[in-house]
């Protein structure tokens, strides 16, 4: 590997696929009923080797021009963006590694009319990658793997867009927000109530010493109200309304 290769591995959070990954993947065979080939494992080994979701260098993918010339853009870093389709499975592999012995499956809605799939495959060892809900919009930075002939779920021969990625760089709920920044602001409201509510009864409730000093003050209203002897509580109020 040359230093520049080095170095550019080193500086960006998507290495680029060495040379002999590129001669491997380059064995893909598209509209083939099997997914898992030796072209597969290239785009595993250099999942493994993301950083982040630096979307840097990827590109929206043409869906209809990767149909057509699978091979121009295999192995192409790409910017997906579309509706989680309600279809969510482990994959098994025949090879295990340190990407695990399966792969997470997602299937996206990325064009309506006429309507299109991406397939994605994360790399998911422990299979802890949670779907979200049917309709949810869910963005993907991946790289093209091949076209994968199959059928679809009336059973019709299709053909899937197939793509490998490290894990989802943003899910978001059907109308649009985050279902956690959607709730944000309710949650502050109902805090700032909270606390609105405990300081105004600590304001309106007297303290325990004031409270005290009220009832035992010696030569108060309620001493003298309590002394047995009038003419006592007499002379006691009289001191008292005296009293500078």
């Amino acid at each position: 590997m040359s230093l520049w290769a080095i170095i550019l591995i080193a500086v960006t959070a998507v290495p680029p696929l060495t040379e002999g990954q590129r001669a491997r993947l380059d064995t893909a065979i598209d509209d083939s009923a099997r997914l898992d080939e030796s072209g597969l494992y290239p785009l595993l080994e250099n999942a493994l080797t993301w950083a982040d979701h630096d979307e840097a260098g990827a590109r929206v993918p043409d869906y209809a021009a990767l149909l057509d010339n699978p091979t121009a853009s295999r192995g192409e870093l790409f910017l997906i963006e579309g509706k989680f389709a309600g279809r969510a499975r482990r994959y098994p592999l025949v090879r295990t590694g340190d990407w695990g012995d399966s792969l997470t499956e997602w299937v996206l809605l990325v064009r309506d009319d006429p309507e299109q799939v991406a397939v994605v495959y994360f790399v998911d060892p422990d299979g802890e990658l949670t779907p979200p809900r049917t309709g949810w919009r869910v963005r993907v930075l991946a790289r093209f793997y091949k076209v994968w002939a199959d059928r679809d779920m009336d059973g019709k021969p299709t053909r899937y867009l197939t793509f490998v990625a490290r894990s989802p760089s943003g899910v978001a709920a059907a109308g649009g927000g985050s279902p956690i920044g959607a709730a944000l602001p309710m949650f502050a409201a109902i805090v700032a109530l909270a606390v609105a509510y405990v300081l105004v009864r600590r304001l309106r409730r007297p303290s325990p010493t004031r409270l005290r000093s009220v009832r035992h003050r010696p030569g108060s209203a309620d001493d003298a109200m309590l002394s047995r002897d009038p003419a006592e509580a007499l002379r006691r109020l009289a001191e008292q309304r005296d009293e500078p």
